[in-house]
């Protein structure tokens, strides 16, 4: 018989629909269970077999919880926004927000075809601005807690498109749009300081349910290493200005820092500032323009009052300078032992901004100790200039001792080197900082500067994977480190395998004891000093354990030993501490495209940055920019321009977007209470719904997407929002779907499978029953057009038994065989073995008798409905039954009708099966003939039970068969060449 499929699959999806029956609100009295499937980025391509094998799997788990009597959430949503939907509007010359919009309702329209359980009440789109009015106020909070923050980081950049390149898109070192030369760039970057949570992330997966390869991955991600930070002075060609207080003259601590630096070969100016007891501060900074050289390599330091000469010399600069240096300083009148009579008289406006932008680095050095100046007078230099401020105990008050440490150590440029490998430290010989850190040129001298440069145009990629896999090469910066112990000059070179973003960006080399390090020496014929006894090759570096050598007082010391030993004494000199680092990065959220979530930020001239106020979200995209070279959003001028919310003067708009991976990192939430307009969500209905109780998705995501979600649910719950501080209790992972043949599914490959034509040729029930018994839903599976006939076959003998089987009573053994299958079915669904319970399910089905109670039936269809919903809902009606069977009680096992004698017999037919087919295997290969038929020959109490599974005997073997008693004289027995049985005895025999 032929069924009409579609029309099955409408008419249960309009129902479904029109009766809600999957919207479900907070209920105190029924026990919760959150079951949600990574939300889609939606293509113009729309789903394929792959996507609605991952769907049907949640699916099935949904259905099975309802039917258990949970009050179950199950969401869909999009996630609408970001670089492949714009790229692909592009193409075919369409908006962004026209591609995606229509790219969702063909989502929606392939997801309601497949039957799913979803409450589509709850539906959220990313690129919705009343969805990303959320991401830009977590945002600003993050910003409020000092977790976002902007710095100088380098991109992929492609001079041609103009634009910054992911790591994707600049592939062997060019633009895939363009195909130009990619340039490594250092841009001013937005990130969020997700290595605040590093610890609270390794430490949260001791209360995870997950798979234990995905906890391994995130736990080298986030990478905790246990070593020593060294301090390492680096003698760079920087020169001093030094501006004593303004009353008063060059005394207290000034000559003795003075000397120390200009031993350490450093030019230092100390202008004498005219001072009475009513300096004059316009004359003073006139006097020290007049008389002091500044560039790019200078370091201004000022004392006291002194500040405000230093910030007003830097409002007239043409160019930035390298450091400020404010000991004690401050900005505001008032001070805290007396009032100055000449404190008035004082030009107390500064241009901030125009301070900033003259100087690369800003220290605040704040006295704990300090009787004269407001400890808040840091925090409003430290707000205004974004300085850093460094706390210390001064040797006298208001630091005015005759030396001061603390400050001669902010003089130096001092990089605190990471090592787990403090015992080499006496064969270190030079250092390489990553040829992308931001702070390269404050190392590179005039004379190597060409060099560098040269050098830098070589890289092609910030991807620390193909850092890994390129030649190890670099320059020399020109600029010497000072080894903390010998006291030695060591060279310092730029190279292109030292990361950035890893500790301080600089490694210390010991080409003795590392192969790289080894290899790098070689070739750039820097010196080789061995430290740990052992023997080095001319082509190999002694990597082994062993004692030391040539370390001075650690001599002979066992080098494993020895880093405790040269820690210790490092930490007691003040050179160095026992520390620990994590792998794990900042997150970089910043992207110069159009199709993201603005970043609500405004720069003012005057103010510097300012965040949008709360009341003026969303900053919404505009719709008219134009496509093509660079950031869309700066060609539109009246969107960028807009007025400053403190000030009041002209400012613009940040024009980054947020990454996309912002978006989904708390998308779960909102879930929870998606139509909320007033806040981000009710924290009583998250708390209700959430954590997630099971979260489905692809092993792909493990150490992005996985990890910044977890990060923003702690940030969350720091905030007070929510009561839990990880989002997914459990997590599993769906295998992928390949075509046939194994091969992955591609378009270019044509081997794409299209829902759409599934549902057609075989109905969607048959390919949701066909890939969940395919193999365990997290194994991979390929697509098998004659396995998903046999699927077919198999939904069309159970349509063709219910128009026929007539409702009276089950016999023992079937009413004993489902409830074995109640059992195995109910902990299978539990455990995720989908496929072994449906072979159960087929089992089951293949005892069924012409007649059968109605209970069996109904039980039947329970257990069918989680993987065929459409077919379960219409066979549900055919027994006369007016209510859905999806919201129907899930069948309990009674224990004490599973017959253990059923039992046995069902183990002796599957073995009798096993032993035909063996016996055929051997016969076939002796005599190099398959058999056609077989005749066995049973125990007469044995034939009732074998005679019962006649048809599954048949089903499962390829012999045409007949089974006998050993006492029916009468049969045919092959042996016997008369044709006649003399005597019976049990056996297969085969013809």
């Amino acid at each position: 018989m032929e069924y009409d499929f579609a029309k099955i699959e409408k008419k249960w999806q309009a129902r479904w629909e029109k009766e809600k029956i999957f919207e479900v609100d907070e209920n105190p009295k029924k026990k919760k269970f959150y079951v949600l499937e990574m939300f889609p980025y939606p293509s113009a391509d729309g789903l394929h077999m792959g996507h609605a094998l991952n769907y049907a799997i949640g699916d099935v788990f949904a259905r099975f919880k309802i039917m258990n009597g949970f009050n179950v959430l199950h969401p869909m949503g999009y996630d609408a926004l970001g670089l492949p939907a714009e790229n692909a509007a592009i193409k075919v010359g369409t908006h962004p927000k026209d591609y995606t919009e229509k790219a969702i309702k063909n989502y929606i329209r392939q997801q309601k075809s497949l039957g799913l359980s979803y409450d589509w009440s709850r539906i959220v789109s990313t690129a919705d601005s009343n969805y990303y009015k959320w991401d830009q106020w977590i945002f600003l909070k993050m910003f409020e807690k000092g977790l976002a923050y902007k710095k100088i980081s380098s991109v992929n950049w492609c001079p041609k498109c103009n634009t910054v390149l992911a790591n994707e898109q600049a592939q062997s070192g060019k633009c895939e749009r363009c195909e130009s030369e990619v340039e490594i760039k250092n841009l001013n970057q937005w990130f969020f300081k997700i290595t605040d949570y590093a610890e609270e992330l390794l430490d949260g997966h001791r209360h995870l349910e997950w798979p234990q390869k995905t906890i391994a991955m995130q736990k080298n991600w986030i990478g905790k290493s246990h070593g020593t930070e060294i301090d390492f002075e680096i003698s760079t060609n920087s020169n001093f200005i030094l501006l004593h207080k303004c009353t008063g003259g060059p005394e207290n601590f000034f000559p003795w820092l003075k000397k120390e630096l200009e031993e350490k070969g450093y030019n230092v100016n100390v202008p004498q500032l005219s001072n009475t007891d009513g300096p004059n501060i316009n004359k003073q900074v006139e006097f020290v323009l007049k008389n002091c050289k500044f560039d790019e390599n200078t370091i201004l330091l000022s004392h006291s009052l002194a500040g405000v000469v230093a910030l007003k010399v830097l409002e007239k600069l043409d160019k930035p300078i390298k450091k400020l240096i404010l000991v004690a300083g401050f900005a505001q009148p008032g001070f805290k032992d007396k009032k100055r009579p000449y404190e008035d008289k004082f030009d107390w406006k500064f241009d901030f901004n125009k301070i900033k932008n003259n100087v690369k680095e800003i220290l605040i050095l704040r006295a704990k100790n300090d009787s004269v100046v407001f400890s808040e007078r840091a925090d409003f230099l430290k707000e205004k200039l974004e300085g850093k401020i460094i706390n210390f105990t001064a040797e006298k008050d208001h630091v005015t001792a005759e030396k001061e440490p603390f400050v001669l150590e902010n003089c130096f440029e001092k990089w605190k080197i990471f090592t787990t490998r403090p015992d080499t430290i006496f064969g270190v010989t030079f250092m390489v900082v990553s040829a992308q850190h931001e702070k390269l040129f404050d190392l590179v001298t005039p004379q190597q500067k060409k060099e560098v440069e040269k050098f830098l145009k070589k890289l092609k990629s910030v991807s620390e994977k193909e850092l890994e896999s390129m030649e190890k090469e670099g320059v020399f910066t020109g600029s010497y480190a000072i080894n903390p112990l010998t006291k030695e000059k060591i060279p310092v070179y730029a190279g292109n395998f030292v990361v950035a973003d890893y500790g301080c960006g600089m490694v210390m080399a010991v080409p003795a004891h590392d192969q790289r390090d080894f290899e790098f020496a070689k070739k750039y014929k820097i010196k080789i000093k061995q430290v740990i006894d052992g023997k080095i090759t001319g082509t190999r570096a002694f990597t082994g354990e062993g004692k030391l050598i040539n370390s001075e007082k650690f001599n002979g010391i066992e080098n494993k030993k020895a880093i405790e030993e040269i820690t210790k004494f490092l930490s007691e000199k003040n050179l160095g501490r026992k520390t620990f680092h994590f792998k794990l990065k900042d997150w970089c959220i910043s992207r110069q495209r159009y199709w993201g979530t603005p970043i609500p930020i405004i720069n003012c001239e005057k103010c510097g940055i300012v965040v949008v106020p709360e009341k003026d979200l969303p900053v919404k995209l505009p719709e008219k920019v134009k496509f093509g070279k660079g950031n869309p959003l700066e060609t539109n001028e009246e969107w960028i321009n807009v007025k400053c919310p403190k000030c009041g003067a002209k400012a613009r708009r940040e024009t980054d977007t947020m990454d996309t991976f912002v978006n989904s990192s708390w998308y779960f939430l909102r879930y929870c209470d998606p139509k909320n307009n007033e806040k981000i969500f009710d924290s009583k209905k998250a708390n209700y719904w959430c954590p997630i109780d099971m979260y489905i998705g692809g092993a792909e995501h493990a150490c992005m997407h996985l990890i910044f979600f977890r990060f923003y649910t702690k940030f969350l719950h720091k905030l007070g929002l929510i009561n839990f501080d990880e989002p997914a209790k459990k997590l599993f992972h769906q295998g992928m779907l390949h075509g046939e043949g194994g091969i992955k599914m591609s378009k270019s490959k044509g081997n794409v499978i299209n829902p759409d034509e599934v549902s057609k040729k075989y109905g969607i029930d048959t390919a949701r029953f066909f890939l969940l018994s395919l193999a365990a839903p997290d194994k991979p599976r390929d697509w098998n057009e004659e396995g998903i006939k046999g699927s077919l076959k198999f939904i069309k003998k159970i349509f063709e038994y219910f128009e026929t089987v007539k409702i009276g009573k089950s016999n023992p053994k079937t009413e004993s065989k489902l409830n074995s299958v109640v059992k195995d079915v109910t902990n299978q669904i539990e455990t995720f073995q989908y496929n072994l319970a449906i072979i159960k399910i087929r089992e089951l089905f293949s005892v069924f008798s012409k007649e059968e109670s109605r209970e069996v039936l109904e039980k039947f269809l329970k257990l069918l409905l989680p993987f065929c919903p459409h077919v379960a809902e219409e066979l549900w009606e055919k027994l006369g039954n007016e209510n859905f069977i999806s919201l129907e009680k899930w069948p309990i096992s009674d224990d004490k009708k599973i017959n253990l004698t059923f039992d046995i017999q069902e183990k002796a037919v599957e073995k009798l099966i096993e032993d035909i087919n063996n016996v055929g295997k051997i016969v076939e290969e002796k005599t190099g003939k398959k058999k056609s038929k077989v005749f066995v020959y049973v125990l007469p109490n044995e034939l009732e039970n074998y005679s019962s599974n006649f048809e599954l005997i048949k089903k499962k073997i390829n012999f045409e068969i007949k089974i006998f008693a050993v006492n029916d004289k009468n049969k045919y027995d092959p042996e016997n060449k008369s044709g006649k049985v003399k005597v019976g005895r049990p056996g297969i025999y085969l013809e």
